[in-house]
């Protein structure tokens, strides 16, 4: 998948009425998609024996519209959301207001490609969901992350695979775009080149699920809004409630890949 053109990314994300009129998971057709991976980081991360019970303290990057971390502070764990688009951080920060957690979550605008402000070793849980696909410099980020993180921590995150079905479909929309001279800001990932990317940061990856293995209607932007896709999304609701999300070989070919990862000293 090519590269992204990392001040045009940089340009659309940090505007306002972009990345907000089309992001919202918790509304869309595919929204029993993104609930699975709230389920895998509840059941793989959250039940673990040394983070059950605890407070724990949470940096959530490229937070959004706060999905994750708001759910995280009504579980009672402190959160700092960052996101880079205005629009996003005052989205965050009016959902943590009436859902009760405005004490317990605080949204900062900021890059994920500096995180110093945050300090040094002091998460208990770094979250990088859904910023994977849009990131420039993805060496970079997981640097950042993984200072961030204290001895024991983790980093949780998604991704889209490049050989999963919705990748496929995805990177047939990109090159689409690509050809119209419209600005890139999404790509796919292998497993084998995030392993690679993670390592070079001080990372390794403990974990990987996979979710949505027949999902084939997310590109809904490509295709419209017609019988097949439709059709689709009804398949890969069956699935879901049959699997939520994937394990071994079937992980690498989910929709979306979710990744544990702790640092590679604590081994």
């Amino acid at each position: 998948m090519s590269e992204l053109e990392s001040e045009r990314v940089r340009d659309y994300f940090a505007r306002r009425e972009t990345v907000a009129t089309w992001w919202t998971p918790d509304e869309g057709p595919l929204a029993f998609h993104y609930d699975a991976e709230l389920q895998v980081l509840e059941e793989q991360l959250l039940a673990r024996p040394e983070f059950a019970g605890r407070e724990l303290q949470v940096l959530d990057v490229g937070t959004g519209r706060g999905r994750f971390g708001v759910h995280l502070a009504e579980r009672g764990h402190r959160v700092i959301g960052v996101d880079l688009n205005p629009d996003m951080v005052e989205l965050a920060a009016e959902n943590a207001r009436r859902r009760g957690v405005g004490d317990r979550y605080q949204v900062r605008q900021g890059s994920a490609e500096n995180l110093s402000g945050h300090g040094v070793e002091c998460f208990d849980l770094v979250l990088c969901m859904e910023l994977f696909d849009h990131l420039p410099d993805l060496s970079r980020v997981l640097a950042e992350m993984q200072r961030a993180l204290r001895p024991g921590g983790r980093l949780a995150f998604t991704w889209v695979p490049d050989e999963s079905l919705y990748g496929a479909l995805g990177n047939l929309y990109r090159r689409v775009r690509r050809d119209r001279g419209e600005p890139m800001i999404s790509r796919t990932w292998s497993l084998r080149e995030l392993e690679r990317r993670l390592a070079g940061a001080g990372l390794a990856l403990e974990q990987h699920f996979g979710i949505g293995v027949l999902c084939a209607s997310a590109q809904t932007r490509l295709f419209g809004d017609n019988p097949l896709v439709r059709l689709a999304t009804a398949v890969a609701r069956l699935e879901s409630r049959w699997r939520p999300y994937h394990a071994g070989w079937l992980a690498r070919h989910g929709a979306h890949g979710v990744g544990i990862a702790r640092r590679a000293q604590d081994a």
